[in-house]
């Protein structure tokens, strides 16, 4: 009789065993340490502040290759700044429009976004202990890119007159730069979406990464990284004059950046 007990309890215990590693849905446990469920995909939405003053959104798809590494496309959109961008305000009523001024960028001749399309791999360096531990890790991303540069409007006053949209041309420099007093602020967005011209370009990203609960079903990671987009054609976003010192254009542009992703593993 106590040999029969002994050989039941031995085979619970290994049906025990048998059932922790099959679970619904496809996924399995690393046996390691009891650190946690393996998912086959994830799909996060990204929200991302960089320098200097840029802010862009995004989706990641990704595939678990194994717990540790995953491998993932991205798709995001956001803005370029240059970093010699100062916002001013004449705050100062039209009274012929009866309208408020708006604050501009004084020297800004264009608005640049980029669509970027990255492949990608992420890289975990600790291990995931326990279920709602921090791992920490690295990813990298490149891909080609595709910048929309937009005219950058001036409302500018006239005498007796309603203010009038101008765009830098390169030799209005003296209403555009010059003549600040008659500036009268920034023409709305939707001035110049007519004239957007596109300009091919790549991208890379280098990142360190830090997933929470990193064998949760939601997905909820942030990364701190560098990144550099290059686009061919002319990109300048600043005047370059002797009234914006220090202004000078280049195709490159460097970005430190936080990334926060949250989204969904299955």
């Amino acid at each position: 009789m106590r040999r029969l007990i002994i050989m039941c309890c031995g085979a619970l215990f290994t049906l025990g065993l048998t059932a922790q590693q099959e679970l619904p849905g496809n996924r399995n446990i690393y046996d390691a340490k009891d650190i946690g469920i393996i998912y086959n995909h994830e799909l996060t939405f990204n929200v991302a502040l960089a320098t200097p003053r840029n802010f862009f959104l995004g989706v990641r798809s990704g595939k678990l290759l194994t717990y540790d590494k995953t491998r993932y496309w991205t798709l995001s959109i956001g803005d370029i700044r240059h970093s010699r961008e100062r916002r001013e305000n004449p705050d100062r009523v039209n009274v012929i429009s009866n309208r408020v001024s708006r604050a501009y960028v004084f020297g800004k001749q264009n608005q640049l976004y980029a669509l970027r399309l990255g492949f990608g791999m992420k890289k975990f360096l600790s291990e995931k202990a326990r279920e709602r531990g921090v791992a920490i890790g690295y990813s990298y991303e490149f891909g080609p890119s595709l910048g929309l540069l937009k005219p950058y409007y001036l409302e500018i006053e006239r005498n007796d007159a309603a203010p009038i949209d101008v765009r830098f041309t390169g030799d209005n420099l003296d209403v555009f730069i010059n003549n600040q007093t008659n500036i009268f602020g920034a023409s709305a967005w939707t001035v110049g979406l007519d004239e957007i011209g596109l300009r091919p370009g790549v991208h890379a990203k280098f990142a360190t990464h830090f997933g929470f609960g990193a064998y949760d079903e939601t997905a909820k990671s942030l990364e701190a990284g560098i990144m550099a987009d290059y686009f061919l054609g002319n990109t300048d976003i600043m005047v370059e004059s002797e009234l914006t010192p220090g202004v000078s254009n280049s195709p490159l542009f460097l970005s430190l950046f936080l990334n926060f992703q949250i989204g969904k593993r299955w």
